[in-house]
């Protein structure tokens, strides 16, 4: 039993080593509003702005986490997908995707991980309706617009980006 602990201490104190290694590396995070996103590219719903959006924030230093609402999965494939299978879709790792349960907002997710991680959120919406629960990560300097001009993407990335 002491080993077992031990071991379990062992895997804590590596993984916070990991994370603070990363953190001063300068890797950001940047929390994508997906289903917001799916509507950025003309009056078409699409998967490609999401694609566009991921590969200009890792260029910008960055680490992508994608939310969708529950229903994403069938606007884009007809059926419901989860966040490993929009992971796989969008080239990502399994955990850097996650689906919305039934029934929930994915707004308090968005913004809770954003949060969590000391992050950007990627997304048109202002998200008026959580500002005062989540002040910090709703102030305008968090919470990144975008959109396409002339057929290419542009983000409007803090110059001073949030750690």
């Amino acid at each position: 039993m002491v080993e077992f602990l031990f071991i379990v201490f062992l895997i804590g104190l590596l993984t916070f080593l990991l994370w603070r290694d990363r953190r001063r590396r300068g890797i950001k995070t940047a929390i994508i509003d997906g289903s917001n996103l799916l509507y950025w590219k003309g009056e078409a719903l699409s998967l490609q702005p999401v694609h566009d959006a991921i590969e200009a924030l890792v260029a910008a230093g960055y680490r992508p986490c994608v939310i969708f609402d529950a229903n994403a999965g069938y606007l884009v494939a007809g059926q419901y997908l989860d966040g490993a299978r929009f992971a796989k879709l969008l080239g990502l790792r399994a955990a850097q995707a996650y689906v919305v349960p039934k029934g929930e907002p994915a707004d308090p997710h968005i913004l809770r991980r954003a949060r969590d991680s000391g992050g950007i959120v990627v997304s048109r919406d202002r998200f008026r309706d959580w500002s005062e629960e989540f002040a910090p990560e709703t102030a305008s300097d968090r919470v990144v617009r975008g959109g396409y001009r002339r057929d290419k993407l542009w983000l409007d990335l803090p110059k001073d980006k949030v750690a």
